[in-house]
């Protein structure tokens, strides 16, 4: 019998925007390919936002089924340079 495994990677980091800080929880998505990121947060109110980063041709772009807030968009390169470090780490 042969098993073989593939090896979840998650990890949360804190992140500082706009003076406040932030969790941002990163989920690889195997599923979906080699570079593709689920990641999630919270708003003021306390709702959960949802978001996928995803690596084609050396360029990181940020995706959504629901609207995103613009402070999300606006620190993209934030969010991708901490999920980097957060790999280097795991």
């Amino acid at each position: 019998m042969n098993t073989s495994f593939v090896k979840v990677i998650h990890f949360t980091r804190l992140v500082k925007i706009q003076g406040r800080l932030r969790e941002f929880n990163y989920k690889k998505n195997n599923n979906a390919g080699e570079y593709v990121f689920d990641v999630d947060t919270a708003d003021e109110r306390g709702n959960r936002l949802f978001f996928r980063l995803s690596k084609e041709d050396n360029e990181w772009s940020l995706t959504s089924n629901q609207p995103l807030p613009e402070w999300i968009g606006q620190h993209k390169e934030q969010l991708v340079a901490e999920l980097e470090a957060g790999l280097q780490e795991n």
